[in-house]
């Protein structure tokens, strides 16, 4: 059950307060991709939580969960930028933005590996 509480809250949170809330808002006073970027930063320290619990937990150094806090923010700071809402209310293309850098990413990786490969070959 309180899985299912936890979830529904960030949802409520990722959905109607970054993307609802605080969009709607910035965005009377400022234009809209500037009102974009700033939720999509907050969006960004949101997700800092889980490297500051890992650290406290001691399952990772302070290096490490500053590395990984700063990642967060960016990571989803770029994914809350990415996620637009059409006039229908739905981000309809979301899945093929989302394959798409899935799939870039992947062969950038697969790009990496080989050429590592054949060097270690050499």
């Amino acid at each position: 059950m309180l899985c299912i509480l936890f979830n529904i809250v960030n949802v409520w949170m990722e959905e109607g307060v970054f993307r609802g809330l605080f969009l709607k808002t910035l965005s009377e006073t400022k234009p809209f991709m500037q009102a974009n970027f700033i939720a999509a930063f907050l969006f960004g320290i949101w997700h800092i939580v889980m490297p500051i619990r890992s650290y406290v937990n001691g399952e990772m150094s302070f290096a490490a969960m500053l590395l990984m806090a700063i990642g967060y923010i960016i990571l989803a700071g770029i994914m809350g930028i990415k996620y637009v809402v059409s006039l229908k209310g739905a981000d309809e293309l979301q899945i093929v933005r989302i394959m798409a850098a899935q799939i870039i990413s992947f062969a950038f990786v697969m790009v990496v590996y080989y050429c590592r490969k054949r060097n270690a070959n050499r």
